[in-house]
């Protein structure tokens, strides 16, 4: 390891450049002679190494304990000093190694052009948004994804399926929704009806099944690596009713899912002897479309359905109710908006219910760019995703 040499991209002043690194004397309890390169004794390390980085037109030198790094012109690199390793007491390898890698890391931060700045973007506690796009056909039906901006060492991530209503295109659905924004690691796709800006998705049909099924590969094969025990399924209008029918026939692809201004439909084909997966239901009192296909009593009975394998009964009272946190506006449109919750008990799945109400008739997805003083759906949904992540 000694005098080894690394040729480098840089940028001017710093072209045709190489990287010498050399060990250095180290004082430890174990050296017999802590002397330093002149021959003064050293009582500790911070007596030899004062640290330091120095950027000059003729070379770059960085000075960290343990280890000594110069960046020189071609023609002007020190002879290797093969006494080096007399003087080097201690034998702790992997303890220079792991310096040799702090090195490498804070030449590259100095060196490479924005890579300081991506880096910083890309571990800051603060960023959110998923920032790259892309279109892609699966099944001759076009998928939406969003994806974060880099994914180091290829890691699974978690997978969110968004599945738009009737006579609504992806692009739509996502310009509604906006997952992309609030979450951060993690993937989201809107993929569209078998007949595009259709009135109804086709629930246990073979295609429908198997374009589900095979849908995390597909965005495997986009470059985009899938955590399989966390995939999940939402919707809105017709989209809500297809997400509760494929959480509960499907349950071994999806680990939870969530309707939004949606319930229960086609249940000749749900498979009634499956448990099904947690389930969010998103549900406004003032939805005129729900209104059409029966209002409250459409939701009680798919709190019925969804609840079926409760050892109470479907119609125990909720575990928990609390007041749904609304954003602080000058005007708002709700009237109420509570959360409810009924555990997973007795092998049967957790469900949860934000039952609001808004004073003006409206289906829209919950937003404040739809409705004034709205939570947001999106949210709620996501977070929902993620503490079902961590249950057994």
């Amino acid at each position: 390891l000694v005098g080894v040499t690394a040729r480098v991209a840089i940028q001017p002043p710093f072209r045709d450049t190489v990287v010498y690194m050399s060990l250095s004397p180290l004082w430890c309890p174990h050296s017999k002679v802590p002397m330093d390169s002149n021959g003064k004794r050293i009582k500790s390390n911070a007596d030899l190494f004062g640290p330091h980085v120095a950027a000059t037109c003729s070379g770059l030198s960085l000075a960290v304990p343990f280890i000594a790094c110069e960046g020189r012109p071609l023609d002007d690199i020190p002879e290797r000093k093969t006494d080096a390793i007399g003087r080097w007491n201690c034998g702790n390898i992997r303890w220079l190694l792991f310096k040799f890698g702090v090195v490498v890391a804070l030449l590259a931060l100095l060196l490479v052009p924005g890579l300081q700045q991506t880096l910083s973007r890309l571990f800051s506690p603060h960023s959110a948004g998923l920032t790259v796009k892309m279109e892609f056909r699966h099944h001759n039906r076009s998928v939406l994804l969003y994806a974060p901006e880099a994914q180091f060492w290829a890691k699974p991530l978690p997978l969110v399926v968004v599945l738009h209503g009737s006579n609504t295109s992806i692009h739509e659905m996502a310009n509604t929704t906006r997952y992309y924004n609030v979450m951060n690691s993690a993937l989201v796709v809107y993929p569209e009806m078998r007949i595009a800006h259709g009135l109804t998705w086709e629930y246990n049909a073979s295609w429908e099944t198997s374009f589900f099924r095979t849908l995390p590969g597909a965005v495997a094969e986009a470059g985009y690596s899938v955590d399989p025990s966390q995939v999940f399924i939402v919707g809105h209008s017709s989209g809500g009713s297809m997400s509760l029918f494929l959480q509960n026939n499907m349950p071994s692809l999806f680990r939870a899912g969530a309707a939004v201004e949606s319930g229960v439909g086609h249940l000749e084909e749900w498979n009634n002897q499956s448990r099904g997966r947690p389930v969010m239901l998103i549900w406004n009192h003032n939805d005129p479309v729900l209104q059409e296909f029966g209002g409250d009593a459409l939701y009680f009975s798919s709190l019925r359905q969804l609840r079926r394998h409760k050892p109470a009964g479907a119609t125990a009272n909720p575990w928990y109710v609390t007041e749904v946190v609304l954003p602080a506006t000058q005007t708002s449109d709700i009237e109420y908006a509570q959360w409810m919750a009924w555990p997973a008990t007795g092998g049967a799945s957790a469900v949860e219910v934000v039952s609001w109400k808004t004073w003006n008739p409206t289906h829209s997805w919950a937003s404040q760019r739809a409705i004034a003083g709205a939570f947001d759906a999106s949210t709620v949904t996501w977070e929902f995703f993620r503490r079902m992540a961590q249950t057994a």
